[in-house]
């Protein structure tokens, strides 16, 4: 979906490369057989949540975002 109309992200300020959109295809794709939203910025407000739990994890961010000295 994504990289079937690749000017999409401009629209939006962002520049991303083929491989990314290539991802953000997959999962569009994934998400719209699911029923779920595939808007591009459902994808990127759920790969933000999936790296912000990843630094919580990591121990580089606490739980209520503040960064860990």
């Amino acid at each position: 979906m994504a990289k079937e109309i690749p000017d999409a992200p401009k629209q939006f300020g962002i520049r991303l490369s083929g491989e990314t959109m290539e991802l953000v295809s997959a999962i569009q794709e994934y998400r719209r057989k699911n029923n779920e939203a595939f808007t591009l910025a459902a994808v990127v407000e759920e790969a933000i949540e999936c790296y912000y739990d990843h630094l919580v994890k990591e121990g580089h961010l606490e739980d209520d975002g503040t960064p860990n000295p």
